[in-house]
């Protein structure tokens, strides 16, 4: 049964496929076709949703990345803060320090001070007293007389007038890194006096920023104002993310880096308050927008997966619901166009109601069409009885008028007027013929050339003083019965003009008749020369019923006779009056 089905459908496909590759069903324009129509318009319609959800995904990306910033800027700050408390701390002391007057003296309590300062504190590792040469004037650990003036970060402090934070460096005394926090001194003059510094431990700080910020958060760092980097929670991987100075300088903006494993990050920066620090947070970027990525797919995917179930939706749908009851009723049409008015369209009581409609306006039309063409093929074979009866009422009136020729012709003499009065006698019973064969023709609108052409050629065989013989080939040509009689008395005016000789002997006439084109051609040969007895001023009734064919004669002299070619379309040519 599902063979059956399936042969069906490939019948189906065959039979579609066969209508829209004819001319008729050829696509005049774009949309010159119910399937291309209803894609076109459903296409046109769900474009506004299309388009309103790729926007939103858009604008949701452009959230997304909004939302990431300011929670990287929310983290980086939140990391960075008890970063900031230290360094603030750390200027608190020394501003409290520089106004201790052993300490600023560098007497015998200093040492002393800056030891008790340096245990109170669990971030710094020492404090010192620098004079304004760099030498140390005195420490909480070292001893004195220790030349600083040599160092990148002392330059720094005779620079400026604020605290200043110094790069990360490894400490002589405690051997590990720490960074100098350091406040210059200025005398009620205003000239530089020296500077009280303190060692931060960056380890310590290191550790109080990984418990602040886990590593499972993100990777934060405190950069100076050049970039380079003072504390990290993961100095191997915040080293090279935040190796690009340019991207670590452009505030409020995200950007992207990756670390050795090939990993893409996503960051932020944000200043500090002190000194040109900077805090930087990054987030490993799939973690940072897995959902968004994936609702912004969603929001670009979704809109081309429905227009693509809706191509397959409206083809399938046109397909089983318009074509196939489409093809139906075209079946249904071409049973009614070849004529079996009596079928009945059961199918269509499954179609939907329009089809419905459809099939029983065509069932009604092919009723009235039966109705119609009964009457029709009633009339014709009324008017088909009525024409064979003037055909046949004719030809017993010429065959009585023969008759009365014959029987008065018999007594004229021979000579012009007995070869004039059997001239006419033959022409009527040409007519008469003609007649016949219309009579007895099958279709009333056609004659078979053939058989025209032997009754005429054995009428005029027997029809001239002369012995002629008539020799006819000729093809199963139909004529339309107008062409009939003229052609008739052309052939007749023709076959007379060749039969009239000087000569008493026989004469052999050899008619063809043959399809050449749009034409038909018939040629006569005979075997001696014409002369000018077929001259347009001898035969003017030849001419005259070859031009009323819409026809032409032409004659051809050959040393062995003569032939003349008849030609003439199969149907009448009505020609305008002029």
């Amino acid at each position: 049964m599902w063979w059956v089905r399936g042969e069906a459908a490939r019948a189906r496909h065959r039979e579609r496929a066969a209508i829209f590759a004819s001319a008729v069903g050829q696509p005049r324009h774009l949309l010159d076709s119910v399937r291309r129509g209803l894609l076109v318009v459903i296409l046109l319609a769900i474009t506004p949703i299309a388009s309103a959800s790729m926007l939103q995904g858009v604008l949701q990306l452009r959230r997304a990345g909004e939302e990431a910033q300011h929670r990287l800027l929310q983290g980086a700050i939140a990391g960075a803060g008890s970063q900031q408390n230290v360094f603030a701390s750390a200027e608190n002391v020394l501003q409290a320090l520089k106004n201790v007057q052993a300490v600023r003296a560098a007497g015998s309590e200093c040492a002393p001070t800056l030891y008790g300062a340096t245990l109170s504190l669990p971030f710094a590792s020492n404090i010192a007293l620098i004079s304004k040469d760099g030498l140390v004037a005195c420490s909480a650990l070292a001893s004195p007389g220790q030349d600083l003036s040599g160092r990148e970060w002392w330059r720094e402090v005779l620079s400026s007038k604020a605290f200043v934070i110094s790069h990360r460096m490894l400490s002589p005394i405690t051997r590990q890194q720490i960074l100098a926090a350091t406040l210059p001194l200025y005398g009620e003059t205003g000239l530089f006096e020296g500077a009280i510094t303190i060692a931060i431990d960056a380890g310590w700080l290191d550790n109080l920023l990984k418990r602040e910020t886990p590593l499972s958060d993100g990777v934060a760092a405190v950069l100076d104002d050049d970039g380079t980097e003072l504390v990290s929670n993961a100095p191997g991987i915040s080293r090279r993310l935040f190796a690009d100075q340019a991207a670590v300088q452009a505030s409020g903006s995200l950007e992207e880096a990756k670390d050795e494993a090939g990993r893409s990050w996503t960051f932020a920066t944000a200043p500090l308050d002190r000194q040109g620090l900077r805090v930087a947070f990054a987030k490993p970027t799939d973690q940072l927008f897995a959902w968004t990525t994936l609702h912004v797919a969603v929001s670009f995917v979704l809109p081309v997966v429905m227009v693509l179930f809706t191509i397959v939706a409206i083809w399938l749908a046109t397909d089983r619901i318009v074509l196939q009851w489409l093809l139906y009723l075209r079946r249904v049409t071409a049973v009614y166009a070849q004529g079996h008015y009596g079928f009945r369209p059961s199918r269509m009581g499954d179609a939907p109601s329009e089809f419905r409609v459809l099939g029983n306006a065509i069932e009604d039309m092919a009723l009235a069409v039966r109705e119609r063409d009964g009457k029709l093929r009633e009339a014709l074979a009324q008017k088909t009885a009525l024409v064979r009866e003037i055909h046949h009422r004719i030809k017993n009136s010429l065959q009585v008028v023969v008759s009365l020729l014959s029987l008065y012709g018999s007594g004229i003499p021979q000579g012009p007027d007995r070869r004039r009065f059997e001239q006419l006698r033959t022409r009527v019973n040409t007519l008469a013929v003609v007649h016949r064969i219309l009579f007895e023709a099958n279709e009333g609108s056609e004659v078979r050339l053939r058989e025209l052409l032997r009754e005429l050629g054995a009428l005029l065989e027997g029809s001239s003083d002369r012995n002629v013989m008539m020799i006819v080939d000729a093809e199963d040509v139909t004529l339309s019965t107008d062409l009939a009689v003229p052609l008739a008395l052309m052939l007749s005016e023709i076959v007379m003009a060749l039969s009239v000789s000087k000569g008493r002997g026989p004469v052999r006439i050899a008619l063809h008749a043959m399809q050449e084109g749009e034409l038909i051609a018939l040629r006569i040969e005979i075997g001696e020369p014409l002369g000018d007895r077929l001259a347009e001023g001898n035969a003017d009734l030849a001419y005259g019923f070859a031009r009323q064919m819409g026809g032409s004669i032409t004659t051809e002299e050959s040393p062995t006779g003569a032939r003349v070619i008849v030609r003439f379309p199969p149907r009448q040519v009505h020609r305008a009056a002029k």
